[in-house]
C-alpha cells in the first residue's frame, strides 16, 4: 500500500516536471520570436533623430481649454504608444509656475476621503 503512494507520488512529480520543461521551451521560443519582431521594426538611432528634430510642439494656443496639460500629455502619450510611435521627452510648459502639484494633489486626494458628520 505504502509502496503503491510512493510510486504514484514519484510518477505524479515526474509528469508535472516534464510539462514545466516542455511549458518553459513554449515561453521561450514565444519570447524569441517577439524578439526578433522587435528587431525587425526596430528604428535606426540615425533615423529616430530626424523625426525628433522634425516634429515641433504645436505652439500654447491650440491647446484645448478646459483641458489640464497633464491630461494633454497623457492622451499624446497613448495615441503615440497605439500608433507605433516613441515619446522622446515630455517638458512642463513655461506657463505652468505651480510647481509643487504633487502636494496639491494629495491633499485633495486626503480631503476627498474627509467624512463630515
Amino acid at each position: 500500500m505504502l509502496h503503491q503512494v510512493i510510486m504514484k507520488s514519484l510518477y505524479a512529480y515526474l509528469l508535472l516536471a516534464i510539462i514545466a520543461f516542455f511549458v518553459a521551451v513554449v515561453i521561450k521560443v514565444i519570447v524569441s520570436l517577439f524578439n526578433r519582431a522587435a528587431e525587425k521594426t526596430e528604428v535606426s538611432p540615425k533615423a529616430s533623430a530626424q523625426v525628433a528634430t522634425s516634429v515641433k510642439p504645436p505652439p500654447a494656443s491650440t491647446v484645448i481649454k478646459g483641458l489640464p496639460a497633464h491630461h494633454l500629455v497623457a492622451i499624446t502619450a497613448a495615441a503615440q504608444m497605439v500608433a507605433g510611435g516613441r515619446v522622446v521627452r515630455i517638458d512642463e510648459a513655461e506657463e505652468i509656475k505651480n510647481k509643487n502639484w504633487t502636494t496639491i494633489g494629495r491633499s485633495q486626494h486626503l480631503a476627498s476621503h474627509d467624512i463630515r458628520r
